[in-house]
């Protein structure tokens, strides 16, 4: 899991549109849905385990964050206990 600083948190909060580029397909952006919660950020796919993007962080590939200007690189990990689910969900 990615740690996010508070700035990074609040602005991830408030981003109307994000996209996500994997190492797979570094060139294709593809705007997502993220939830945070608390200092947790969570990716949603409508398309779910579907979407090429998501099969490409499931895999543990590492991605690109781009938002606001900015490019953050992350690592995604599985969000597949309950309490993580109802988090992401709300």
């Amino acid at each position: 899991m990615a740690n996010f600083d508070a700035d990074t948190l609040r602005e991830l909060r408030d981003v109307r549109e994000l996209r996500i580029r994997t190492e797979r397909h570094p060139k294709t952006a593809v705007v997502i849905w993220i939830v945070v919660a608390g200092d947790e950020v969570f990716v949603r796919s409508w398309l779910g385990a579907r979407g090429r993007w998501y099969r490409d962080l499931e895999a543990g590939g590492p991605a690109i964050l781009e938002f606001a200007g900015r490019r953050i690189e992350v690592q995604a990990s599985s969000a597949s206990d309950d309490t993580s689910i109802a988090r992401a969900s709300a």
